[in-house]
């Protein structure tokens, strides 16, 4: 009989870690269209000048507001991909949802756990929830791998990945999450792992790292090279 795939606890708490999607589509689609606009009035400058050869700012503007069309249309991919994306915690770890898969990460797994928290301009904080492992990480898990920080040193004052405390790994999960989820988050570690509670940290701007997408598709293209060898 083959293995049955665990499950979070009935009562497990559940975070939303994305932003709603009424906030985010709406930004996304006035973006799209003022590139559009702005495309479509830089191409009539372009067309309409009857100097030759066409002023080069007219290429520019296009340049740039198809920029703000490639920027929203990102944004609406990205919205529709973790429409569902959530986190759960109960008395065996955290669970990460992403929407199509789920993954576990055990409490007896992990050495340390925080939040941690960065300005963007004056009024805006980014979250960040901070996951220690204990042990190797698998930065090519098929659910957590984008959740996996890698320390390099090129990225430690850029990114303030040092971590907190001088027995950390630098090697750890992350997992942005929304300002409006920061109390569960919280609330969360706190019920279900307060041995590992590291405390709410402030980090350097630019803390929230970013996925290493190139590294992981190489990674995943030469196993599949491996494979059909």
């Amino acid at each position: 009989m083959p293995t049955p795939i665990p499950q979070p606890s009935p009562d497990a708490l559940v975070v939303r870690t994305t932003n709603s999607a009424s906030l985010a589509v709406p930004i996304a689609l006035v973006v799209i269209a003022v590139g559009l606009l702005g495309v479509a009035g830089a191409v009539s400058v372009i067309v309409g000048e009857q100097r030759r050869p066409p002023p080069a700012a007219g290429y520019v503007g296009v340049v740039l507001m198809l920029g703000f069309v490639a920027l929203g249309m990102l944004a609406l991919i990205a919205t529709y991909k973790g429409r569902n994306a959530r986190a759960l915690f109960d008395g065996t770890g955290f669970w990460w949802d992403d929407g199509t898969a789920r993954a576990l990460i055990p409490w007896d797994g992990l050495t340390g756990a925080a939040v941690h928290w960065s300005r963007l301009g004056r009024g805006t904080k980014l979250y960040s929830l901070e996951l220690y492992p204990r042990g190797p990480v698998d930065r090519d898990d098929p659910v957590l791998w984008p959740l996996v920080r890698w320390g390099h040193p090129h990225a430690l004052q850029a990114q303030g990945e040092d971590p907190p405390g001088p027995d950390l790994p630098r090697v750890r999960y992350q997992l942005p999450f929304r300002a409006g989820a920061r109390d569960a988050v919280m609330a969360g570690l706190r019920q279900h792992a307060p041995a590992l509670w590291l405390g709410e940290l402030r980090r350097p701007a630019g803390h929230i790292g970013r996925p290493d997408r190139r590294g992981h598709r190489t990674r995943m293209q030469a196993r599949q090279g491996q494979g059909q060898g």
